[in-house]
This record gives C-alpha cells, sequence and structure tokens, in this order.
C-alpha cells in the first residue's frame, strides 16, 4: 500500500491517504534511515518512529525533509533538540521519557507519495502526531540552521 498526502481522487482512492499538507512542524510516524544503516547498505529503516519534516523553500514540489525523534539522550556534540515535556504531551508522542530531535542525521523524501510513512492508526486513517508549535519550531530551525553551517548533517535520500 502506498501513502501519499490529500484528498482522495480517482488515481488514489486505493491508497493510503493523509489529509494532512507537508509542511514544516508537521511530527508524522516514518520508516527512518539512519546514516550508518545507510552506509551498510541498508534500505529501510530497522524502527518506525515520529519524525518533524522541514519543507525547504525553492526546492522541488513536495521536497522535505525528516529528522528523528529519539529517546536515546545525544551524546556531546551531537545536534539535537530538546523536545519540551509540553509539546511531547500534545502530540501524545510514544512513552513518558524525554525525547530529543537529531539535527545532524535526516532523510530526503517527497510527499505526497512516500512509501514510508507509516500509519498512527487504520480507522480511520492517520499518520500525523500534530505540529510543533511555532516557537519550538523556531528553535529547531535555528539548531538545523547551525548544524548545516557547521556542516554535521548527513542526509539519506530515499527511494520512492
Amino acid at each position: 500500500m502506498t501513502a501519499s498526502f490529500g484528498p482522495p481522487t480517482p488515481t488514489n482512492e486505493s491508497t493510503a491517504v493523509t489529509t494532512e499538507p507537508p509542511e514544516t512542524g508537521l511530527v508524522v510516524r516514518y520508516s527512518f534511515l539512519w546514516p550508518r544503516e545507510h552506509d551498510r547498505g541498508e534500505i529501510e529503516g530497522r524502527k518506525d518512529r515520529p519524525v518533524c519534516l522541514v519543507v525547504p523553500v525553492d526546492v522541488g514540489q513536495g521536497a522535505v525533509v525528516v529528522f528523528p525523534i529519539t529517546t536515546q539522550e545525544p551524546l556531546p556534540g551531537r545536534s539535537a533538540v530538546a523536545v519540551p515535556d509540553t509539546e511531547r504531551r500534545r502530540l501524545k508522542l510514544p512513552g513518558d521519557r524525554p525525547c530529543w530531535i537529531m539535527l545532524d542525521e535526516a532523510n530526503s523524501d517527497v510527499m505526497p507519495g512516500s512509501y514510508h510513512l507509516v500509519p498512527l492508526e487504520t480507522h480511520p486513517l492517520r499518520y500525523a502526531y500534530g505540529r510543533f508549535s511555532p516557537a519550538f519550531m523556531r528553535v529547531v530551525l535555528r539548531t538545523m540552521g547551525e548544524s548545516i553551517r557547521a556542516r554535521q548533517l548527513r542526509m539519506v535520500p530515499r527511494e520512492r
């Protein structure tokens, strides 16, 4: 089954559909492929996890960058932002442990049409946890920019 964003059309009625448009700050469930796994030749993520979408400006239609959200505390020197507990609870992210958005590892993908989206529930079909607040996303984007300028960001392009 494929996953796409947008309302059903005659060409995608039988596919999985979410009504959430891909936009910066949207948190979805995704089969994230870590760069170290990609380097070993793996092509699928080992674990579905929440990820934060960033929609680049002036890039191809539907291009998104997804940053993994993890409960493993980042090692020193890594680029990450702690998710405030209020944001984690509001989005109902899994578990009750602290979590971080890793901003030095990412996947590039295209939405609609990514095969790597994973539904949170099927009745009704839902992919998104929700959106991070604009105030928190300003912190995320600033830290992401620092990671890019420091050439720390490792990006894995995903196959469609």
